[in-house]
């Protein structure tokens, strides 16, 4: 494994935009997963902001965050699927080619598995036309598509070329789900890995997700097995450094990126 397939997320890092670019690029990060508020912060000119990416050589990893789909109501899932047509434009902005699609947080309808399979599948024939790939990723906070297994299942059903997972260490480790389902999914169904840690807390998840992640290494839980087995599943994608955690945001950018880089040089080393 070599460090041209890691990311950094860009929320691990505090401070203006431009600034993180060059923490990330300065690290050594090859690529980075953004946001919106990466590119149009608010009543910001949004040129320096995509100049600033292109500039860096550095490629797009992923584009967070469409959320609420499927289970929603037909008139939400039409809004839905404007707000990705535009988000699909701003992913075009700085080459990038994937979508995050986050699970539905409080459906309407949670026995509609067909109507999810359906509007997923609408999503992906969008995402499609415009040579942009959606990675599903489920939250474990969700009320319905809350563990990465059933988010599997129900993209194997979406079946559609433009549609695969997003694995979220996160997500997987603070409700305690179990590494051996990740064995199931193809490589190619896999589109992004996404990489944290934690200590042992009795915190509520939600909390532990927005302020207490912590770098793969630097936590308790077992991020090389995760590794390990995504790999074996015939996965070349990126793996990337997503790390909320309150007390880095009090540190410049640079000094985190760098601790970022380092933990995956020591995760990898291991290999």
């Amino acid at each position: 494994m070599t460090d041209h397939l890691w990311s950094i997320n860009s929320g691990t890092l505090a401070g203006s935009f431009v600034d993180r670019v060059a923490a990330m690029k300065g690290a050594g990060f090859p690529a980075a997963t953004l946001w919106h508020s990466d590119l149009f912060p608010l009543f910001d000119d949004p040129d320096g902001s995509i100049m600033a990416f292109n500039n860096s050589g550095m490629k797009l990893s992923a584009y967070q965050l469409l959320r609420d789909l499927e289970g929603m109501p037909a008139h939400v899932q039409r809004r839905k699927l404007d707000i990705a047509r535009q988000q699909i434009g701003q992913i075009k902005l700085v080459g990038g080619d994937m979508l995050v699609l986050g699970s539905t947080m409080s459906p309407a309808d949670k026995t509609d598995w067909k109507g999810a399979v359906a509007s997923i599948r609408a999503l992906g024939d969008l995402a499609k036309a415009e040579g942009i790939r959606i990675g599903y990723e489920p939250m474990c906070f969700s009320e319905w598509i809350n563990d990465y297994r059933l988010g599997w299942k129900l993209i194997k059903e979406v079946d559609h070329s433009h549609v695969g997972m997003v694995l979220d260490t996160a997500h997987i480790f603070l409700p305690g789900h179990p590494l051996d389902a990740i064995n199931e999914i193809p490589g190619d169904k896999i589109f992004l890995a996404e990489i944290n840690d934690f200590a042992q807390s009795n915190l509520p998840i939600r909390e532990q997700l927005r302020n207490y992640r912590l770098f793969p290494g630097e936590g308790v839980k077992p991020v090389r097995e995760y590794v390990d087995r995504v790999l074996a599943t015939g996965y070349r994608g990126h793996f990337a450094v997503e790390v909320f955690n309150a007390t880095y945001r009090t540190f410049d950018a640079a000094t985190v990126a760098k601790r970022a880089y380092a933990s995956m040089e020591k995760l990898f080393a291991k290999k």
